[in-house]
């Protein structure tokens, strides 16, 4: 298993503060080479830490209706399947196994509640295997965060 380091974590703070920061200006101010920062890079991609996207606001494009979706798959033994279903779902920006009450939360992300609505009953609830479902809408969302790096845990190499 890959283990960042001390120089991986900088690098990654660097790109998460501008995501279209130069190798350059990352390695003169890590006091470093730019060819120590392009190899790093080329690695933390490689192994599946470091991902290269634009992060588009939702609000700001026109999807003004945000819902955490939890579901009860009944029987149980059909969670795979209901979680290969709603993995074909776009509005679906948010999957995952829980523990608890429900077996799987979502998150939906739709222009406008009769989207939503339309969504919930012609694609989620029609599922073969989803049981139950309890919604909670997000009326404003107030932060948007990415993981802080600086917390990561590190090799002392």
């Amino acid at each position: 298993m890959f283990q960042l380091d001390k120089v991986d974590v900088e690098i990654l703070a660097h790109l998460q503060e501008d995501g279209r920061k130069s190798f350059t200006d990352i390695a003169e101010e890590m006091n470093t080479s730019v060819g120590t920062i392009r190899n790093r890079y080329t690695k933390l991609v490689k192994e599946n830490i470091l991902h290269i996207i634009g992060w588009t606001d939702p609000v700001r494009a026109g999807y003004n209706a945000y819902a955490r979706v939890m579901i009860d798959v009944k029987p149980v033994a059909k969670v795979n399947q209901v979680t290969e279903e709603l993995l074909k779902i776009n509005e679906v920006v948010f999957l995952a196994h829980t523990s608890g009450e429900y077996n799987l939360e979502i998150n939906l992300q739709c222009k406008d509640n009769n989207e939503l609505i339309s969504l919930m009953h012609e694609s989620i609830m029609s599922i073969d295997g989803v049981y139950d479902t309890q919604t909670t809408m997000y009326f404003k969302v107030l932060k948007w965060a990415s993981h802080d790096v600086s917390k990561a845990n590190v090799s002392d190499k």
